[in-house]
Parts: structure tokens; C-alpha cells; sequence
């Protein structure tokens, strides 16, 4: 528990910065959010099991979102706002090859896995946010930057239903997952149609949320009713 409270210290602190000076000067501070979370991460399983790639992945999906704001900073353009995108899809990527690599296989015959509870909130949602907001802003490399990374979180989100995962793992992937959508789409309407009071604070709290329920999550895959490492 006490690890949670560090995350959201280190969150209000960012976002404090940001709001007082700027994201340059907030920038430290997402620094330490991210490597926090991914110390949490290998502190745990180093303490149960030896790191195995599903670990790495993990942990390089924490340390890609500290680099990906980099290039913007430094010269901003559309050119380095692209890479920001990409380097955010390469660490989304990785939570992909981690629920194929766990064993996911897309498969309705399941009925736990239904199309309400899997295709509208993971495909019928986003597409929707798609063509009632993102196509009307008529900005074109937006557009097309946008669906490709939308593809990709639909995809993702819809994998994550058929991790072979037990249910309280589940349950914060399912978390996880829609708290992205949401950061995605709050991201969006931030950047590319209006901003809106507290937009950043509304983005970074849900990333950072998503990513802290990934990491309860795969603590909690192997523990079944034992007690979950992250309330140590």
C-alpha cells in the first residue's frame, strides 16, 4: 500500500509543476513516476522469482514513456510530436507481446468473454469517440495518427480479455485497459480539438492509473489467493 501512495505523490508533484512552471520543469518528476513504478515492479518479483521476459517487457513499457515527451521538448514540431506518438505505441506494444506471450488467443466461444463485455466497451466505444470527434476536427495528420494508434489500443484492450489470468489479475487488466481508452481519447480532445481545465492533470492521472493497475495486475497473476505483493 505504501508504494501506492508513493506513486501518487509523485504524480501530484508533476502535475504541481506543471501547473505552477511549465512541463520542462514538471519533467523530473514524470521521470520518477515512471522509474518508480518500474522499480515497484522488479523490487516484487525479483523478491519472488527470477526476472523473465515478461518482466522485461513490462519494465521497458514504464522506462519508453519517460523518453517518448523527450523529442518534443527539445524541438517542437509535428515531426517530433509523430515520434512521441510512436515511441507511446512501442511501449503499448510491449503490453502486447506480454498478453500473447502469457498465452492470450482471441476466442469468443468463452461466455465469459461476450460481445458486451469485450467488443463495446474495447471496439464499439473507440470507434464511435473516432467518428463523432476525432474525424469532425478535419486536421489530417491528426487523423491518421490518431486511428493508427486507436487500432492498436483496440487490439490490445481486446487481447487483455483472454489473458489465462486468474480473476482479481483480470479484473485490474479490465481496469487498466479502459483507464487507457480514456487517457487516450482525454489526450486527443487536449491536443488536437480544445483544451480544458485540467487537461493534463485528467491525461497524467489516468496513464499513471493504468499503468499502476498493469502492475497490481501482473503481481497478483501467479499469487491466486495469497496475499497480492502490492499491499506489502
Amino acid at each position: 500500500m505504501i508504494k501506492i501512495f508513493v506513486t501518487i505523490f509523485l504524480l501530484i508533484l508533476e502535475i504541481s509543476l506543471f501547473q505552477n512552471f511549465n512541463r520542462v520543469v514538471a519533467f523530473p518528476a514524470r521521470l520518477l513516476v515512471y522509474s518508480y513504478l518500474a522499480y515497484w515492479y522488479y523490487s516484487e518479483r525479483k523478491r519472488e522469482a527470477a526476472i523473465n521476459l515478461t518482466d522485461k517487457l513490462f519494465i521497458w513499457s514504464c522506462i519508453i514513456p519517460i523518453l517518448s515527451p523527450v523529442p518534443a521538448y527539445l524541438w517542437n514540431s509535428i515531426y517530433t510530436k509523430i515520434l512521441e506518438i510512436v515511441l507511446l505505441m512501442t511501449a503499448h506494444q510491449l503490453i502486447a507481446f506480454i498478453w500473447l506471450r502469457e498465452g492470450a488467443k482471441i476466442d469468443f466461444s468463452n461466455q465469459k468473454n461476450t460481445f458486451l463485455k469485450v467488443l463495446v466497451p474495447y471496439i464499439v466505444f473507440p470507434v464511435l469517440f473516432f467518428f463523432f470527434v476525432v474525424l469532425p476536427t478535419n486536421q489530417l495528420i491528426p487523423i491518421v495518427l490518431f486511428a493508427f494508434y486507436l487500432l492498436q489500443m483496440m487490439y490490445i484492450s481486446t487481447l487483455s480479455a483472454f489473458v489465462p489470468f486468474p480473476e482479481k489479475s483480470k479484473f485490474y487488466i479490465s481496469l487498466a485497459m479502459g483507464v487507457l481508452i480514456i487517457s487516450s481519447g482525454a489526450n486527443f480532445l487536449r491536443l488536437c480539438v480544445s483544451p480544458y481545465e485540467y487537461d493534463l492533470a485528467v491525461v497524467r492521472i489516468t496513464a499513471v492509473a493504468s499503468r499502476a493497475f498493469l502492475v497490481i495486475a501482473l503481481l497478483s497473476r501467479e499469487t491466486h489467493e495469497e496475499e497480492s505483493p502490492y499491499l506489502r
